[in-house]
């Protein structure tokens, strides 16, 4: 197991999809790849991919879209891939510039709803 310093709890809201979209598109069109959300924290998000991320798309500025839980209400969220796994699993940190705290506030207190108890607090 990773021995990581991480300064935001991290959760795991099951069951809840997510889609990586390419921004802006490129040449060729826009790119969507479908996952599952692994974790996610304030400051990012661990995202199971169906199909394997290409070269291209490591460097690209790209969009998370999510449909929180609860309200059904869509959300996109700027960001940028900041390690992949075996290509099919990857950590994506928010871009803080393009959103408000009440923005992620939403997110967090929807999708925290679908995390496991585990008896704490």
């Amino acid at each position: 197991m990773d021995n990581e310093n991480r300064t935001r709890i991290r959760f795991n809201p099951e069951g809840l999809a997510a889609h990586i979209i390419i921004d802006p598109p490129p040449p060729g069109g826009e790119i969507i790849i479908d996952g599952q959300v692994v974790d996610m924290s304030y400051s990012g998000i661990k995202i199971r991919l169906k199909e394997p991320l290409g070269q291209a798309v490591e460097d690209a500025e790209l969009r998370i879209s999510i449909v929180l839980p609860e309200s059904r209400v869509p959300v996109s969220i700027h960001g940028m891939i900041k390690h992949i796994h075996e290509k099919r699993e990857c950590g994506l940190q928010y871009n803080l510039d393009k959103h408000s705290e009440d923005e992620f506030d939403e997110l967090m207190f929807e999708c925290v709803k679908l995390a496991p108890h585990n008896g704490e607090g």
